[in-house]
């Protein structure tokens, strides 16, 4: 009888400490919650069940027995929003880990002063001969808003080669020292699709617009052994802020290989999105073709087709307002960095292999070479092959001006537009300067193209911009700067409702990566990825959006931050 007895208490114990035993670690059930779920069928909930690293069920009834019997964590949120997990789909995260551990950030600078300050407090903790590299200055900020010169930062730093990229990466200011290392003196030609600035006697000036970045480039150290430091690092800053998901420009297959040796240790937490460079893009895929693994997919390449609207690099179909000829008298309209033909034959072998292309294009001609150069490749392409613009999902990145003729043929093509909105906040201080009122009505329209039908997804293109998504949201709805300027927002015929804003970071990101069916909402069976926040920015001021506090990020059912 006493055997009995203790058995009767013994047996359920067991049952329950076996159960927790095969509980996943981020099983959960999260309660008294106020969820955005951008799910279609069921936008709003309370409650959520997390099993296994996926949303098990959208507001199941917390009092369930079987929940309550089963040793599941409860976490009550008191309230408090939950979004799906953000998704930035245009992103360096190298570059944004290089800033993150140390590399000079000259975004604070305010005048060209103030960067030679920071480079003369840099070099005097340097080693002789070592290099001074940093970014992120923008002469736009500056009193004088004219692009500077080498000569202040070549005589603080005789023997240290600096190397400072302006802050959209399409320009870079080098010392003398930099320069004598790459070779480049009076007589360097200036290669196709790049600029050196020169001044009245003919001399570089030290700033390398667009490909000439690449004379500079090949003078550098090799940093690659910071590679894994620096993406752990940008890991860390993206969760901070929300980011469950990046899409990563520009990821050499040397650092395709660092990321997948991060995703083999279980270090690599971030869905990333790997587009590879175009001019590895058609050897790589035809040698490795597509890679999907756990947190690391592989599927896509970035091309450029010109520079950036700041750097007068952008390619347009008329004339610079604020630059009509170039140094020899010519009609200036910027940079064509690749030609056509290449984006075209590129699209060609994408649509043949199965792989999405991505296309930087700034300028309102830049997009219809891009557009242009898409068409042809899918109207030859289909003789032999099945695949479509639609079902590839090529994109533009960017897309930031447009004549009004090609707004709805990304629509018409089934071509992604990629934008970041918090461009549109940074650059429209002086959009009009550069190509005047008339064509200025066609810069970040985001509200004409999603009425056409086009399909947006967000990012932000750090480290150009801040990382932080909820900047980007807030600059979608308003088209405001964080100072509240302009009254009513810059051109707010352009603005977008806060549901399109969010989508964008969310179900439509996750689509221009082929994963809408596994992120970017929170429905039964996909991966549980979402983040808790301190507001509703649904429903808060526009002006209380970009103080968001992020309370907690989790992706695949797992708490990756706070750690």
């Amino acid at each position: 009888m006493r055997y009995r007895a203790v058995m009767r208490h013994i047996i359920p114990l067991i049952g329950l400490l076996c159960a927790a035993a095969n509980l996943h670690a981020g099983d959960a059930l999260y309660v008294n919650a106020n969820i955005h779920t951008m799910d279609p069928s069921r936008p709003r909930g309370q409650s959520l069940l997390v099993r296994d690293g996926r949303i098990a069920a959208i507001n199941p009834d917390p009092d369930d027995p079987a929940l309550k019997a089963d040793g599941l964590e409860r976490i009550d949120l008191m309230g408090r929003t939950v979004l799906p997990g953000l998704i930035d789909a245009h992103g360096h995260l190298q570059g944004l880990g290089a800033f993150g551990i140390g590399r000079l950030d000259l975004s604070a600078a305010r005048s060209f002063s103030d960067v030679v300050g920071a480079v003369r407090d840099r070099v005097a903790r340097a080693k002789p001969g070592e290099w001074i590299l940093g970014g992120r200055w923008d002469h736009e900020s500056w009193p004088e808003k004219n692009l500077p010169t080498h000569a202040a930062i070549s005589s603080i730093s005789p023997d240290n080669p600096v190397w400072l990229r302006r802050v959209d990466g399409h320009a870079g200011i080098a010392n003398a020292a930099a320069m004598k290392l790459a070779g480049i003196t009076r007589t360097t030609p200036a290669p196709a699709g790049g600029e050196i600035i020169r001044d009245h006697a003919g001399e570089p000036t030290g700033v390398l617009v667009d490909n000439a970045m690449g004379l500079l480039d090949k003078a550098l150290p090799d940093l690659s052994d910071a590679t894994a430091d620096q993406l752990l690092k940008a890991q860390e800053m993206c969760f901070s802020v929300g980011l469950t998901s990046v899409h990563d420009m520009g990821v050499s297959p040397r650092e395709v290989a660092v990321y997948r040796q991060l995703e083999a240790e279980g270090k690599l937490k971030l869905r990333v999105y790997a587009l590879v460079p175009s001019f590895y893009a058609m050897r790589y895929f035809e040698e490795n073709g597509l890679y999907q693994g756990e947190r690391l997919t592989v599927r896509a390449a970035k091309a450029y087709m010109d520079g950036a609207m700041g750097s007068r690099g952008a390619w347009m179909l008329e004339p610079y307002s604020d630059r009509p000829t170039d140094d020899a008298g010519k009609p200036y309209t910027g940079l064509a960095v690749s030609e056509p033909a290449f984006i075209g034959d590129l699209a060609a072998h994408a649509l043949h292999r199965g792989y999405q292309v991505c296309v930087h294009a700034i300028g309102d001609r830049a997009n219809r070479e891009v557009l242009d150069a898409f068409e042809r490749a899918a109207a030859e392409s289909t003789r032999d092959t099945s695949a479509t613009l639609g079902s590839s999902r090529f994109r533009i990145e960017h897309a930031q001006l447009l004549s009004p003729s090609d707004v709805p043929r990304f629509a018409a093509l089934g071509v992604i537009a990629s934008m970041q909105p918090t461009h549109c906040t940074s650059d429209m201080r002086w959009v009009d300067d550069r190509v005047g009122a008339e064509r200025a009505r066609g810069a970040y329209a985001w509200a004409s193209l999603l009425r056409s039908g086009a399909i947006i997804a967000g990012g932000s293109d750090f480290p150009v911009e801040s990382h932080n998504p909820f900047l980007g949201l807030y600059a979608a709805v308003t088209r405001r700067n964080l100072e509240g300027q302009p009254d009513g927002g810059w051109r707010p015929e352009q603005r977008v409702t806060r549901e399109e804003a969010l989508r964008m970071f969310t179900l439509s990101a996750a689509y221009a990566a082929f994963m809408e069916g596994t992120i970017g909402s929170l429905a039964p069976g996909k991966q549980a990825d979402f983040i808790i926040i301190d507001r509703d920015i649904m429903n808060c001021d526009d002006a209380a959006i970009p103080h968001t506090r992020v309370l907690r990020t989790v992706v695949a059912g797992e708490t990756v931050y706070p750690l």
